[in-house]
């Protein structure tokens, strides 16, 4: 099966769809659920294009007339996009109005479908009511709980899981990166090949990464003050982008706590970050398997309050305070991976990612 898009570790969900749509049994509304990044929106591209035999279509699969995308990186997706008239290219119901240009099928599809204002979701229920004829709406969302039930209760859900780090690696190997990092990508990614993608290929991103997590890490044994310290270093706008950001440090950080659970629970083999094994054993040496798994609800449930709008500042020296300054606070850590700074286009320093990532084409691995 080759669409053209890279689907990364949900090759078995794809072909499953696809099987059902030859039969003639795939529902009109499909949901996509789990974490951002994980092959989402890919997986739904590269439905699209075995719906609608795209893959070798003039100008790419995304050219196609009877496809249409919302993807767009905005905090909301407003009335805007669905409704007819758009002013700003073919909305939804423009799209849905239409007959099939090139075959006998038309295909929607919706990342970040979570994003909907309260109008748009209202819209989008009357096309998940009364769906055209041929027609297949396919959205896409890390946080279905954001959306309403009547929507939710309308939809056939799919639910994707994290991908194996040993697959991500190689995948990053196969684009051109170097085993180190792909390595390194893979296991800050938790999961997520989009996240690997970035990390591996975005000049900084990776370096960032690991600068975040070295500095939570060196937190240990400072106690009170060395919590606010570390607080005052995570600042974030107080904006989508500031909690998206916020939201990435705390992904980060899980990531590690949770191979330190592993290795307290005796199963180091399970572990993805090699490069911090000496802090792991530290931290399982150190604190006992329960306090190490309380920690890690801890940042999972500071997640969710930034996720629904919780300021960041306060919510990450609530969480800092609470891991670092009680009588079960993590160790002091000697001898964590450098990470080197280089100069950003502002003149701030900034850290730098290890040399030759793999290409930052895109491949719809995120979503």
């Amino acid at each position: 099966m080759s669409t053209g898009f890279d689907v990364i570790g949900h090759g078995g969900v794809l072909g499953r769809l696809v099987t059902a749509a030859e039969q003639g049994k795939l529902t009109h509304a499909l949901l996509l659920t789990g974490p951002d990044q994980v092959g989402k929106t890919t997986t739904a591209l590269a439905l699209a294009v075995e719906l609608l035999d795209s893959a070798s279509w003039p100008g790419g699969p995304l050219a196609h007339p009877d496809l249409w995308l919302e993807d767009a990186d905005g905090q909301y997706i407003s009335i805007e996009r669905l409704r007819l008239g758009g002013k700003e290219g073919p909305t939804l119901q423009d799209f849905l109005s239409l007959r099939p240009y090139a075959g006998g099928r038309r295909v929607a599809v919706m990342g970040r479908a979570d994003r909907l204002t309260e109008q748009a979701a209202d819209s989008l229920l009357k096309t998940v009511e009364e769906p055209p004829p041929d027609s297949h709406l396919v959205l896409c969302a890390a946080h279905p709980e954001r959306l309403p039930q009547t929507i939710l209760s309308r939809c056939e859900l799919v639910a994707f899981a994290p991908v194996p780090a040993a697959e991500i690696s190689e995948w990053l190997v196969g684009r051109g990166a170097e085993p180190a990092t792909a390595a390194t990508a893979a296991a800050l990614a938790a999961g997520r090949p989009g996240r690997a993608a970035k990390l591996a290929g975005e000049s900084g991103a990776l370096a960032a990464e690991l600068e975040s997590l070295n500095t939570f890490v060196a937190t240990g044994g400072g106690g009170t003050a060395g919590a606010l310290e570390t607080a005052g270093r995570f600042t974030f706008a107080q904006n989508w982008e500031g909690r998206e950001r916020a939201l990435t440090v705390l992904a980060t950080w899980a990531s590690f706590v949770r191979d330190a659970a592993c290795f307290a629970a005796g199963t180091p083999e399970l572990a993805v970050w090699a490069l911090y094994r000496p802090a792991l054993e530290k931290w399982a040496e150190n604190l006992p398997a329960e306090r190490i798994v309380a920690i890690l609800g801890a940042i999972v449930s500071a997640s969710d309050a930034i996720s629904v709008n919780a300021q960041p500042r306060l919510t990450f020296e609530a969480l800092l305070l609470d891991i670092f300054s009680g009588p079960e606070s993590p160790p002091p850590v000697d001898g964590l991976p450098e990470v080197e700074p280089v100069v950003s286009a502002s003149g701030a320093a900034a850290p730098r990612r290890p040399r030759q990532a793999a290409p930052s084409a895109r491949s719809k691995a995120a979503g």
